[in-house]
């Protein structure tokens, strides 16, 4: 016989065992869920540039109809003339895939919008062209400023943003 038999090992976990693992955890747990946030929004990032290659042209397009007199959806403007008229925005939405989808309100753009025409908004485009410094022998030029924004159902504070900006005459 032993004389000093084994003592048998405590089942289940001490008090302080259970705090570090709950320590743990509390880190863990908001590191992983940030992780998987920023991740998110990378993704619509580099979805809106993706898009982009198809939007931007898409509006520039759009402002050269406005001086040849047949925009889709903005104001007729003559070469040289600012836009837009003092007060306004000239925001056009676009679809995920990044179709026009038409022109939106002052109020729609401040607060956000989810659909248009029944088809769902993902980006919007705001278009803004000041007059360019002049130089004497150089045709007047304006500085045209496209900023992408998204996603479009976001109010205008909380959007994420890409610019821009070019020149047109």
């Amino acid at each position: 016989m032993n004389p000093n038999p084994p003592k048998p090992s405590p089942r289940g976990a001490s008090l302080v065992e259970a705090i570090v693992a709950v320590g743990v955890m509390a880190l863990a747990v908001p590191l992983v869920l940030a992780t998987l946030v920023q991740s998110g929004e990378t993704g619509l990032s580099s979805q809106a540039e993706t898009r982009c290659s198809w939007i931007i042209p898409a509006c520039m397009d759009e402002l050269q109809a406005t001086r040849d007199g047949n925009a889709q959806f903005l104001d007729p403007t003559q070469p040289g003339q600012a836009f837009p008229p003092s007060g306004d925005v000239w925001v056009l939405a676009f679809s995920n895939d990044g179709r026009t989808l038409g022109k939106i309100s002052k109020a729609e753009y401040e607060k956000g919008i989810k659909t248009l025409t029944n088809q769902p908004v993902r980006y919007l485009a705001t278009l803004k062209g000041t007059p360019a410094t002049p130089k004497p022998g150089v045709t007047p030029m304006l500085r045209v400023a496209i900023t992408l924004e998204f996603p479009a159902a976001a109010p205008a504070a909380k959007r994420q943003k890409i610019e821009f900006h070019t020149r047109m005459p």
